[in-house]
């Protein structure tokens, strides 16, 4: 067995080994929302790419007829398995950035289109030899389309890395924007992978790397658990916390405004709609708020059940505030014409001030709003003709 077998085994295997271990704590680590189902689906059909490919080199140049059928079948599932995962990869990407699923025209485009595309590629390469051909010695040799077929996955995988930096230009938030940029980097380590497999045949580089990304972003994804509240995408009530806390306290000469809101008729929501439903607007109402404050470095968070917060560093002038809650009424405006979610949604605000005479704690700031949204919600509870 020569070096190059030896070490595209070994790099296989550990990698193999990397992806279990991700796949069973992310099992164990993570709730069971959409963008965890996705980064699972991604672990599962990286872990085949790897474990065909592992098997290919254990295979490569053994005799028989029977291992020559082998090679063949696993070769075909290989390339099958890495156009799946760059659509799979694509799709948590999706997610994760636009916080919904892709539309029927989307999946179309983006899965169905270039998953059927490779498999009529492999589905004929018994005939055509087109992607490879497993020759003299039952040895794998790259076919004509062998090449083109390398730089279509690799191609996917940019196109899907400078669609999340075009994006994120678009975001104003510190946080997001770093998860963007280690979504966009995950293609970093592949694509270096790519260059040595394309010069130097018989290193097997790309999706053993791609499994270190992976690495990377479940490390990424393990500190946001901490952090971001599953739902939303915004920063939990843990972060809040942390957030005052270094901000509001005697000592400090800290100035910001908290704004704190409520989702109208949440309850009616959920008793009427379904908890399902619940969450979507609750998803929504995140958005509209990340529509309506993301200018500047302000602080989202999702409170504790349909309450947020944001949180406006540097400033305590009620003027200077009248431009972002002009901004969030409309956003609600905009939503609720575009008729999109069944029920019209409106939303309550209070807002507090620091530093000011009788808030000296975070506790006290978060009191102060929530009076004066409480106030609020019933002059719209009055306008609306129900009880709270």
């Amino acid at each position: 067995m020569d070096a190059f077998l030896l070490f595209n085994i070994g790099v296989d295997a550990f990698a193999v080994i990397v992806m279990v271990i991700l796949i069973l704590t992310c099992y164990m680590s993570f709730d069971n929302t959409q963008d965890v189902r996705y980064m699972r689906r991604a672990f599962l059909v990286l872990l085949l790419v790897l474990l065909t490919d592992l098997f290919q080199w254990a295979l490569d140049g053994g005799s028989g007829s029977a291992v020559r059928t082998l090679l063949y079948i696993d070769n075909t599932f290989y390339y099958i398995f890495q156009i799946g995962a760059v659509i799979v990869w694509n799709d948590y990407v999706h997610y994760r950035v636009l916080r919904k699923v892709k539309t029927k025209n989307e999946i179309i485009v983006t899965s169905i289109v270039p998953f059927a595309l490779v498999l009529v590629l492999m589905l004929t390469n018994p005939l055509t030899r087109f992607i490879f051909v497993i020759g003299n010695g039952n040895h794998y040799e790259r076919g004509p389309l062998s090449s083109p077929l390398a730089f279509l996955v690799m191609g996917y995988l940019l196109y899907t890395s400078f669609w999340i930096m075009y994006m994120r230009r678009k975001e104003m938030l510190a946080s997001i924007r770093r998860e963007y940029l280690i979504l966009a980097g995950f293609v970093v380590a592949p694509f270096l992978g790519a260059i040595i497999q394309l010069n130097a045949f018989g290193i097997s580089l790309i999706w053993p790397l791609a499994s270190i990304s992976m690495l990377i972003l479940y490390i990424n994804r393990s500190q946001d658990e901490i952090s971001i509240d599953a739902l939303t995408g915004l920063n939990n009530r843990g972060s809040l916390d942390k957030y005052l806390v270094e901000r509001v306290f005697p000592e400090s000469e800290e100035r910001l405004t908290l704004i704190l809101m409520d989702l109208d008729k949440f309850k009616n929501i959920n008793d009427e709609l379904g908890h399902d439903m619940g969450d979507v607007a609750l998803r929504e109402v995140a958005e509209i708020i990340r529509q309506s404050f993301s200018s500047g470095h302000n602080f989202l968070a999702r409170y504790g059940g349909d309450e947020f917060v944001v949180v406006i560093p540097q400033i305590d002038d009620p003027r200077m505030i009248d431009s972002y809650t002009k901004n969030l009424r409309s956003n609600v405006e905009a939503f609720n014409k575009a008729g999109t979610f069944p029920i019209k949604i409106s939303i309550s605000c209070g807002m507090a001030f620091y530093p000011k005479e009788d808030i000296h704690t975070p506790e006290d700031l978060l009191k102060s709003a929530d009076n004066q949204m409480y106030e609020e919600k019933e002059r719209h509870h009055a306008e609306m003709g129900y009880r709270k």
